[in-house]
């Protein structure tokens, strides 16, 4: 249905099977404060619509949809960068993640990590008022390889 400029909701599509009466929906849309009316859980756009995939490439995506996609591999980000990330996620001053931040680079030169995982090892640790061998602890369990090539034994 995408080809054709229109989209389901499932939730909103069970929804309106079930009651015959309001099967609208006020749905809150990006940057506005007004609803849009959603008519029996279908959306029906006026352009078509940009869609976003990611994948953490763990597996092969058929050809023929591939051809239909613009591809875009995103480099791991450097010390600068995680600092920036750090700063506009978390508001965590440079000094107070540096040496997580450090962790984290040491740790993805040798295995894949996702930036998240530097983000929750951040909030957790910082909420959670532990010493600072207990902090390095727990990070490193909120901060596990991607794949099992790296240690081994994957998680």
């Amino acid at each position: 249905m995408l080809e054709e400029g229109q989209y389901e909701i499932p939730e909103l599509m069970r929804a309106a099977r079930r009651f015959t009466e309001g099967s609208t929906a006020g749905v809150l849309a990006d940057d506005t404060d007004e609803p849009v009316t959603v008519s029996r859980g279908r959306v029906r756009c006026h352009a078509f619509p940009f869609v976003v995939l990611t994948s953490n490439g763990e597996r092969e995506f058929p050809p023929a949809f591939l051809r239909r996609c613009v591809r875009l591999r995103l480099r791991r980000p450097d010390r600068e960068q995680l600092t920036e990330i750090v700063r506009a996620h978390l508001d965590t001053p440079a000094g107070d993640a540096e040496h997580l931040i450090n962790r984290f680079l040491t740790r993805a030169a040798d295995g894949e990590l996702a930036t998240d995982q530097l983000l929750n090892a951040l909030y957790l640790t910082g909420v959670a008022g532990l010493d600072a061998d207990s902090r390095d602890a727990l990070a490193d369990e909120l901060m596990p390889y991607l794949s099992a090539t790296a240690d081994g034994d994957g998680f």
